[in-house]
């Protein structure tokens, strides 16, 4: 970020004659002064930036002469490049964004070195302004002389613009603020898609519900600052740096003050973020706290084109300024004192993860089906993807190929070696032919295993709610050591349709053979599967406790579970177990209050871990898999395996659900190519 402008001030001041450029993934310098000097010189740039390495070559023999230090037009020499992500507004041009004086002044697309798009606008490398959307804009004189001044934060800014040589807005923002204030849902195009947006309402957000086909899943608010986030939430240190760091995401903090009716009801949590771009600051400072949800259909894509948006029966704000890739908010949370993923998108990619090993052969890597992702591997980095969703959307399934083009085309990528999930019948599978297949729940704990670098034994716990498995069975209660299958939840034969994973009583039904029409489709093997999902007996045992009954979105039942046990005093001891028929046998003979079954549960299972990881005597653990986004069975797990000395390993830089397996895949190809 603004290295070239930084390298061309340092010059000056040290009185260092040459040049610098891009060159593809590589910035390349030339440099001419005293010795002193260049070492100084690239002593204060190493401080300055992290950089991941660099060569220095005396060209004593050089036979050129300098002038004066300059920033030279950019070459591609088809290196592996580092992309920038996206970057919220930085504290200079929101200072700006405010000042009357400043001749920025409510610019709805200021931004500078340290700020604002970079990877949705990007079409080509080197990042110049002629390969961004921001090209079609011609720079005014005055953004001219500010491009070329060392001392401005604006030196080679390739998003420079004002308000009067830069995008423009389809409505003045004053005009939005109102249409906001007077009760309209308003879609607002933003950096990777249009959002939309309305006031913390109750008749407001079920009308928005009922556009996007949103049952009860909790919206995401957008609050102006940290202090008025703390007016409805607790907010940790930890937190208050991921709500204010350049990416900000969505951060789930614990509720302290309920919102509205509709908000998010059913939650112990709000999503919270603060404004990431000008339009958003500008809105914010006049109308806060807003709902602020991706403008799609439930289960679609994030919209990002200008024609789709119309389809809403909403206001629109839109603005001239292309978007290259779909790129929803990311979201995260402080999960039993570890930062941990729940989406990882805007803010976050194109950023690559360095591994312990290196890859020989470049590695292309599919992921799965459910909140697809895919990644790259080049030497020691895996680039992983954004979020897509679920693949069977043919809207979700054309972005997701779209991007596995654009991806590579931006990075100079051309794999090798491609790999996928073992399902037969995964969309992800049929995009490129694949070299090398792996089990999903082995590909979970690998993620962790790249993440962390572990060496030596590792025994893996992943719990999920589904995944093929190499005996054609549903996977989703197994546990690896290293890469075998050493324990597992008792499979149960169970119904192999879609409903299964949203009926919470049907799940119930097929491990009591409580329902004649269900006994008689398994004892007859009418579309049946052999079971060991962890996800499914989440939901059993919420129906069981009539709690909630059926999934309206992924993972409700397993939340308001969670939610439940919150609520409870004490736990229930319930013995730790393999077989969810002893399991619900033992919750259903119980005499005890709801909520201390429903966290007896939770810590059974976390006593469970412990023991199994007793039997194996194995240091080093992780936990992967849906399941332990569960704030309760992470915490309580971690709590009583550190306890007696192991060494706890979670997914911290990209999900633990199935948007992390791709890590895994290319993490497993790249030890199988260092093993030949």
């Amino acid at each position: 970020m603004g290295f070239r402008p930084t390298a061309l001030r340092l010059a000056n001041e040290l009185k260092i004659k040459g040049e610098i450029k891009n060159s593809g993934g590589n910035v390349e310098i030339i440099a001419q002064a005293e010795n002193k000097a260049l070492v100084e010189f690239s002593r204060r740039l190493v401080g300055i930036f992290k950089i991941e390495n660099y060569t220095e070559k005396n060209l004593e023999n050089y036979g050129r002469k300098f002038d004066d230090f300059k920033i030279i037009h950019s070459t591609n020499d088809g290196s592996m490049p580092f992309i920038t992500p996206d970057l919220a507004t930085c504290e200079d041009c929101e200072r700006e964004l405010k000042d009357e004086n400043n001749r920025r002044y409510a610019h709805p697309f200021i931004s500078c070195i340290n700020c604002g798009a970079r990877y949705t606008i990007i079409n080509s490398l080197p990042y110049d302004r002629e390969n961004i959307t921001m090209s079609c804009f011609e720079l005014c004189n005055e953004c001219k002389k500010e491009y070329t001044k060392s001392d401005n934060i604006r030196c080679h800014a390739q998003t420079i613009a004002c308000n009067k040589c830069g995008p423009k807005t389809s409505i003045p923002i004053e005009e939005a603020i109102d249409l906001l204030k007077n009760g309209e849902i308003l879609a607002i195009k933003d950096i990777g898609g249009y959002h939309l947006s309305c006031k913390c309402e109750k008749e407001i957000a079920y009308r928005l519900r009922e556009i996007k086909g949103r049952e009860t899943k909790p919206f995401a608010i957008m609050f102006k600052s940290v202090d008025e986030i703390k007016q409805y939430c607790e907010v940790s240190e930890k937190e208050q740096e991921l709500l204010c760091s350049t990416a900000r995401p969505i951060v789930l903090l614990k509720k302290k003050k309920e919102m509205p009716e509709g908000i998010c009801d059913d939650s112990d949590y709000i999503g919270a973020f603060l404004p990431c771009n000008p339009i958003q600051i500008l809105i914010l400072e006049k109308i806060s706290p807003l709902i602020m949800t991706s403008a799609n259909i439930s289960g679609e894509p994030i919209i990002i084109d200008d024609e789709k948006i119309k389809k809403f029966p909403v206001k629109i704000l839109s603005h001239d300024r292309e978007i290259l890739t779909p790129l929803d908010d990311s979201v995260v949370r402080i999960n039993a004192g570890r930062v941990q993923f729940i989406r990882r998108a805007r803010g976050y990619v194109p950023l690559a993860i360095n591994v312990s090993i290196k890859a020989k052969k470049d590695i292309l890597a599919l992921g799965g089906d459910l909140k697809s992702s895919f990644a790259i591997m080049h030497n020691e980095y895996i680039y992983p993807s954004q979020y897509f969703g679920d693949l069977e959307d043919e809207e979700y399934f054309e972005a997701y190929k779209d991007n596995i083009d654009r991806f590579c085309k931006l990075h100079s990528f051309t794999p090798e070696i491609i790999v996928s999930d073992k399902h037969p019948l995964y969309h992800s599978t049929k995009v490129r032919k694949a070299n090398k297949k792996y089990q999903h729940h082995l590909a979970h704990a690998y993620s962790v295993i790249a993440e962390h670098g572990l060496k030596g034994d590792v025994l893996s716990f992943v719990f999920d709610g589904t995944g093929y498995g190499d005996d054609g069975a549903v996977w989703g209660g197994e546990v690896f050591l290293n890469k075998k299958r050493v324990e597992h939840l008792e499979y149960t034969k169970m119904l192999g349709s879609d409903e299964i994973s949203k009926n919470a009583d049907l799940c119930l039904a097929c491990y009591e053979k409580s329902n004649k029409l269900i006994n008689k489709a398994i004892e007859s093997n009418i579309n049946t599967v052999e079971s060991s999902s962890m996800g499914r007996l989440f939901d059993a045992i919420c129906s069981l406790l009539d709690i909630k009954h059926y999934n309206t979105y992924e993972g409700e039942c397993a939340i308001a579970l969670e939610r439940c046990a919150s609520r409870a005093d004490k736990a229930y001891y319930i013995e730790p177990s393999l077989s969810p028929c002893e399991i619900i046998g033992a919750i259903r003979k119980a005499n005890a209050p709801k909520e201390e079954l429903a966290l007896g549960f939770h810590y059974m299972l976390a006593e469970l871990i412990l023991s199994i990881a007793e039997k194996y005597k194995v240091e080093q653990i992780t936990l992967s898999g849906g399941c332990f986004n569960n704030e309760i069975l992470s915490r309580k797990a971690i709590a009583i395996l550190n306890k007696k000395k192991y060494k706890v390993y979670t997914n911290n830089i990209v999900p633990c659900s199935d948007q992390g397996i791709c890590v895994g895949q290319a993490y497993l190809q790249a030890l199988e190519q260092n093993k030949e």
